[in-house]
């Protein structure tokens, strides 16, 4: 049978009490014996000293070594303390970094040319200090313009969007937007029709930025339920359906640092989806306009002349104006401020 070694442990130190109490009393009794001119009464009133002096001396010993135990324990609870609240602190605090946001913003409607102010700012910061860039979501309609207007190029850009011909998921996407400030009153078919346009000039813009970067493309069936936009340091996330963004055009949004959970299961999981796909383009500076209109004749099944390419061109600059406009005037506060 095991034996319990804090019991064997308890058993040795009153064994080793009472031996060494019995040979305190066997080597006083000899002591006393010693003195043959001791009386009966003078060895009782001697030992009733003693027992005083004992009671005295255990007093004070009782009351010192209390004092002295009880600072002991308090300065071994308040270290106790202290290391179990930096323990607590520090995974709490590695909590928040993997699984909180470190930044929220809120929805809005682009009016009078503003498209969220601390948004944008926090993101040009981030943009203008990594080599890395990705997107993913419906419409990819301002990230050329954003990667345009920034004073630093990454070294990569990585892309997912909605192809121009995948009808299904834009009449998905295009279903969200009915309750748009500014696609008020519009029916369905022409929703879709505007978003296949907004998605082709999208392509359009990201073949032009090749100049600057090779821009890897991927088209996926997007469900339309959140976007991010990734750089080295974080990952900027929007959830369009969530309690105040279905009615806006851009949704609430959140900030997630690179050490996070979020960050790295984003980022390996469009790695792997660029990895395996086969419904992929990479724009390089040699490519011409002759490889952007055959690209785009076998998404939207009929042919592309240079002429819809220049056009598609022209409109896309017109549809961001406003946004670029809100841009340059970011970079503009952010230069006299430094």
């Amino acid at each position: 049978m095991a034996t319990n070694p804090r019991g064997t442990s308890k058993t040795l130190v009153d064994y080793a009490f009472t031996v060494a109490c019995l040979v305190t009393l066997i080597v006083g009794i000899v002591f006393v014996n010693l003195d043959r001119s001791l009386t009966v009464r003078q060895i009782l009133s001697n030992l009733g000293l003693s027992l005083v002096a004992s009671v005295i001396f255990a007093v004070i010993f009782s009351v010192l070594s209390s004092r002295l135990q009880e600072k002991g324990l308090q300065q071994s609870l308040a270290a106790s303390f202290t290391h179990y609240s930096q323990e607590l602190t520090a995974t709490v605090a590695q909590g928040n970094s993997e699984y909180l946001p470190n930044a929220l913003y809120p929805p809005l409607d682009p009016k009078d040319g503003q498209y969220g102010e601390r948004f944008n700012i926090d993101m040009i910061r981030s943009l203008e200090e990594t080599g890395f860039y990705a997107f993913r979501g419906p419409s990819a309609r301002y990230v050329a313009a954003r990667l345009r207007a920034s004073n630093h190029y990454p070294q990569q850009v990585k892309v997912a969007m909605l192809s121009p011909g995948d009808t299904r998921a834009i009449g998905r996407r295009a279903a969200d937007r009915v309750y748009w400030e500014r696609f008020a009153g519009k029916g369905p078919q022409q929703l879709e029709a505007e978003l296949r346009y907004e998605l082709i000039i999208s392509v359009v813009s990201l073949f032009d930025y090749r100049r600057f970067c090779q821009v890897d493309l991927l088209y996926i069936e997007d469900t339309a339920v959140y976007r991010y936009e990734m750089f080295d340091e974080s990952v900027y996330i929007s959830w369009y359906h969530g309690a105040q963004s279905q009615a806006k055009e851009m949704p609430e949004s959140m900030r997630f640092p690179a050490n996070s959970f979020l960050y790295k299961t984003l980022r390996l999981d469009l790695t792997r989806r660029f990895g395996i796909s086969n419904s992929k383009v990479s724009f390089t500076p040699e490519q011409n306009d002759d490889f952007l209109a055959t690209h785009l004749a076998g998404l939207l099944g009929e042919p592309v002349t240079q002429a819809d390419i220049d056009k598609w061109r022209q409109d896309y600059q017109d549809h961001v104006d406003d946004f670029s406009t809100f841009l340059e005037s970011k970079y503009r506060d952010l230069r006299r401020l430094a």
